[in-house]
């Protein structure tokens, strides 16, 4: 993909000997928005042409150059959408596309050098506002997109293929991150987990915009599959019946193909209940998609929550139940941390309070 090169308004580049009426001519062209007027320092036309022409020629290696050695940043975003993330799976590649729509639109004309801390520091603020985007936007949303830009001026410097077109690390900014969000302590109650369940092997999920079948829906698959697997949202989105193994009873989150990036997709042991469970969903199935499409899940979580009257619980909250419940267990840290894909360091700093055996040592000591 050609790199894009900063449009400006306004006629192109063009000769002119009625600028500044002198009788010399002159290259009339835009810059930043504004009309330039560069002398030929000649009154002959015929020599006015040809020196014109040497000045396209060089105007032409300069942006050349420019846009190799400091692209702008709607180029540099594009690159890494098209070498960097078409290695994940579909629905992670829409995900990141939609996720720097907003980033495009704040930085997307600058040049990499050109872009400021104060930019960033503009961002939030803008973000915060819903200035820029629909609505206004969270700390953690603020945090990833920035987060992602930076990975994309890291890509860039390091990985970019052809190696030529690799920036010089010191022309990347630096970006502001909001502050971390706090954990998320809501923990979904037995009580609570048991309504799921039975709605999501017994209810009927339906109303308004929802067309009538007698197939287990989609939000009530994902419903089983967060609360058995402890999986992210998106690995259940993208689950294919392929990648489950019914007669060793293991279930794939990688697919074919896919690396491992560092939040890990494992392979897992069902439980009694899930396999039961998929067993019947894989008799209604009209695709490879276990949850037959790859749309977003949350405003589904959400009905359901309504319907069941449940509040403060998203996707992500019956991953965290999962690890709370296994810490509260007495699971080691290490395979909580396998089970979920997570690092055991991850693990222990967000559960490693829980276990029951924490800090016991620290206790009883006197002989």
């Amino acid at each position: 993909m050609a790199d894009k090169t900063k449009v400006t308004r306004g006629l192109p580049p063009r000769l002119s000997n009625t600028r500044k009426k002198n009788g010399y001519y002159y290259v009339l062209y835009h810059d930043k928005g504004r009309e330039q007027a560069q002398s030929l320092r000649t009154k002959d036309r015929i020599e006015a042409e040809t020196r014109f022409l040497g000045w396209l020629e060089q105007r032409q290696k300069d942006i050349i150059s420019l846009t190799e050695t400091d692209p702008i940043v709607e180029s540099c975003i594009d690159i890494w959408l098209e070498q960097q993330v078409v290695n994940f799976t579909p629905g992670i590649q829409i995900r990141f596309k939609s996720l720097m729509k907003n980033v495009k639109a704040h930085f997307g004309e600058k040049r990499v050098s050109e872009v400021t801390r104060k930019d960033t520091q503009d961002y939030y603020k803008i973000r915060k506002s819903a200035k820029i985007g629909r609505n206004k936007a969270s700390d953690s949303t603020i945090r990833l997109e920035l987060s992602e830009l930076r990975a994309v001026f890291n890509f860039m410097a390091k990985k970019v293929e052809p190696r030529s077109r690799r920036i010089d690390p010191r022309i990347i900014p630096y970006i502001d991150l909001p502050p971390d969000s706090k954990p998320r302590d809501r923990v979904v109650t037995k009580e609570e987990e048991d309504k799921y369940l039975n709605f999501a092997m017994n209810g009927n999920y339906n109303g308004h915009g929802v067309r009538p079948s007698n197939r287990v829906h989609r939000i009530q698959i994902f419903l089983v599959l967060a609360i058995e697997t402890a999986a992210r949202k998106t690995a259940i989105i993208n689950l294919r019946w392929s990648m489950i193994d019914f007669t060793k009873k293991l279930l794939n989150f990688l697919p074919a193909g896919e690396h491992q990036t560092h939040k890990k997709r494992p392979t897992i042991p069902m439980s009694d209940l899930l396999i039961n469970f998929l067993n019947r969903v894989y008799e209604q199935k009209v695709n490879d998609y276990v949850l037959t499409t790859t749309t977003d899940v949350t405003s589904g979580i959400q009905r359901v929550n309504n319907l069941l009257g449940i509040e403060g619980v998203s996707p992500h909250t019956f991953r965290h139940t999962w690890a709370t419940r296994a810490a509260e267990d007495g699971v080691p840290m290490k395979t909580i941390a396998d089970f979920m894909g997570d690092t055991e360091e991850t693990v222990r700093n967000n559960y490693l309070h829980l276990s029951p055996d924490y800090l016991k040592e620290a206790i009883n000591r006197r002989k």
